[in-house]
């Protein structure tokens, strides 16, 4: 992360920035928890879970305030308004698709389809968090949602 010296404008976009990011963190850190469930074999896990339907409507606050919220600043602020915008359309397509997953009989789920997209979101959300101070993740290198090789779902070796 870049701590240079940043000027007021940027100091009030990182102010109303902040809420958002932290709106789409939670989001992400909702819907890899869900995803969690379903991979374990939680019978609770399913396109109405409360979980997801709290997600779901964090989500659109914040896709609206992702909207709302300029980057007039400076260039940090832009790539980081960019990659909040990025992480956005990611979890749309990852909530969308574990709306659709889950609604499938256990072995039939494509976990995947979501997983895929919220990694997306997750590197998006963490780029941001890079170009500016005051915004922090939680390291998922080790969980599910990292970049390594963990699998939901057998491949076709069945491995």
């Amino acid at each position: 992360m870049n701590t240079a010296i940043i000027d007021d404008r940027t100091v009030a976009y990182v102010t109303a920035a902040q809420p958002v990011f932290e709106d789409l963190r939670q989001v992400a850190a909702q819907l890899a928890g869900m995803l969690v469930l379903f991979a374990t074999g939680a019978k609770t896990a399913a396109p109405d879970h409360p979980l997801l339907t709290t997600a779901s409507q964090l989500f659109a606050q914040a896709a609206d305030a992702v909207e709302r919220v300029r980057p007039l600043a400076s260039a940090r602020a832009r790539r980081h308004h960019d990659e909040m915008a990025h992480a956005a359309a990611a979890l749309r397509d990852a909530l969308a698709a574990a709306r659709v997953e889950l609604g499938k009989p256990g072995v039939a789920a494509d976990l995947d389809a979501a997983l895929l997209p919220l990694r997306h979101a997750y590197d998006s959300l963490q780029r941001a968090a890079d170009a500016l101070p005051g915004f922090q993740m939680v390291s998922f290198d080790q969980a599910c949602c990292s970049s390594g090789d963990v699998r939901l779902k057998p491949d076709a070796t069945g491995a």
